[in-house]
């Protein structure tokens, strides 16, 4: 297989920038109207798209490229719609995601997919992707779009003009990541595929999860979580507390111990504005019904002691595996939810899917009826690319939220090599979807996932230094830079 990477910047102009206001009006603004007679001017474009080609390949006679698309917006409204109009004369659409493609001779229509019709003002839209093949080697190539701003002014632009350089673009979504010193965290609330706080704005948690509580407990301590707010912009911490492994809860662990930690965790958390994640970390067990009396007791106890912390969200099942959504984990999950609800009706609950929290494009056909309840994805960049984010695109295009409880940046081993390329598509995604989600693990183990250099001894106050290259990479992820 012979593979190729080259970027064809096909560079869009909105001619027109809009004012961004509460109402709608009939009649242009100040700023439009000389936006509009700027529009014959290439430096004044407003919006441009940027079809990367990732990949090529033959297989027998077939040309296979497999594509990406930006779009960046440096307009002052939000766009509520979009259409990008394809020359793909003589090619065949094998698949694609984040996106609804539309066929008219030669030329290819794309439109949004359910959940990313709005690019926020000076914002961008990316991991829009499509694999197309033909019989001769041939590109595909943006040849117009159609914008639809917030205020219903509609405007179609052709190719090739520039993005003006005013304003810098950010892909990181305006979101109210809850970091600011000494503010209290807040109840959340799911609200369609994201979360949101008590203002009903969305908030993209960000955050790390402890390794396992029994092995490296040092890290559950106050100046820890201090560093991981106010140095890596951190908004959670996610304590993982395994159920079947040495020293876990259900095998022999000292359970006292680990629920010592957990209540440290959830407090310090609590002092600092930072929520907490509460983790059933089943592995091995692989099915949750195995320790299900366990994790009814379990989650019973801890939602009583935590119904007043509204920083607490629940983590019921970590990584199911041969463990059917349907016949498995929703029925564990309509015996431990109603628990957790008793007590704290309010709570954010997130469940576990299939293979090792892979499958969450199983809950579309059957989700559960309860409010508040999010689906667990698990993502290693270096094992899992873009059949996994399809997945995801998959789930939220249903409308099911879904929230990364555990990623990295090497492959699922949790030690191999570092795939940057696959980890900055994930953080795009992750980032313009306003996901919210938790790098594995705050721990110095010599593994290439352990956040912390294994030659640190350190449990707080790290310096970039005292970081693992993961750690360094999640820490700019977080900080945006």
């Amino acid at each position: 297989m012979k593979k190729t990477v080259r970027t064809i910047l096909c560079s869009i102009l909105c001619a027109s920038q809009l004012s961004a206001c509460s109402s709608a009006s009939s009649s242009p603004s100040p700023e439009s109207t000389a936006a509009s007679s700027a529009s014959s001017n290439p430096e004044s474009a407003d919006v441009n798209a940027s079809l990367t080609v990732v990949s090529t390949w033959e297989t027998g006679s077939s040309h296979y490229t497999q594509y990406s698309l930006t779009i960046n917006s440096r307009s002052t409204q939000e766009i509520s719609d979009w259409k990008i109009h394809l020359n793909a004369e003589g090619q065949t659409a094998d698949s694609h995601w984040n996106c609804e493609i539309t066929a008219e001779d030669s030329v290819w229509t794309l439109t949004p997919a359910d959940y990313n019709h709005v690019i926020k003002a000076n914002q961008s839209l990316s991991d829009i992707g499509i694999i197309a093949y033909t019989s001769a080697d041939v590109r595909v190539a943006v040849v117009s779009s159609d914008f639809t701003y917030a205020d219903g002014t509609s405007v179609s632009v052709k190719a090739d003009q520039p993005l003006k350089t005013a304003a810098p673009v950010s892909t990181a979504p305006a979101v109210t990541a809850e970091t600011v010193t000494g503010k209290a965290a807040g109840q959340l609330h799911v609200d369609g595929i994201h979360l949101e706080n008590s203002d009903n704005e969305v908030v993209q948690l960000k955050g790390v999860s402890t390794h396992g509580l029994a092995w490296y407990p040092q890290y559950v301590n106050e100046d820890a979580f201090r560093t991981l707010r106010d140095d890596w912009h951190a908004n959670v911490v996610r304590l993982a507390m395994y159920t079947a492994e040495s020293g876990g809860y259900c095998s022999g662990g000292n359970q006292e111990q680990l629920k010592e930690l957990i209540d440290t965790g959830v407090k310090e958390a609590a002092d600092l504005g930072m929520y907490v994640i509460i983790d059933w970390h089943i592995l091995s067990d692989s099915s949750p019904m195995q320790n299900q009396v366990q994790a009814e007791s379990f989650f019973d106890e801890m939602s009583k002691k935590y119904a007043d912390y509204d920083n607490v969200l629940y983590e019921i099942c970590n990584e199911p595996q041969n463990s059917p959504w349907s016949s498995v984990i929703k029925p564990y999950a309509e015996d431990i939810i109603p628990i957790i609800r008793a007590n704290s009706p309010k709570a954010v609950i997130i469940v576990g899917t299939n293979t090792w929290s892979q499958d969450v494009d199983e809950v579309v056909s059957d989700p559960l009826s309860f409010d508040n309840v999010m689906y667990a994805l698990h993502f290693y960049a270096g094992t899992h690319k873009e059949a996994l984010r399809s997945k995801l695109g998959t789930a939220l295009q249903a409308g099911i939220p879904v929230f990364v409880s555990e990623c990295s940046i090497c492959d699922a081993s949790g030690n191999g090599g570092i795939d940057y390329d696959s980890a900055q598509a994930w953080l795009d995604l992750l980032n313009t979807q306003q996901i919210s989600f938790i790098a594995w693990s705050l721990s110095n183990k010599a593994e290439t996932s352990a956040l912390i250099s294994s030659s640190c001894d350190k449990t707080s106050s790290w310096t970039e230094d005292d970081l693992s290259e993961t750690g360094k990479w999640f820490m700019h992820a977080f900080k945006g830079n």
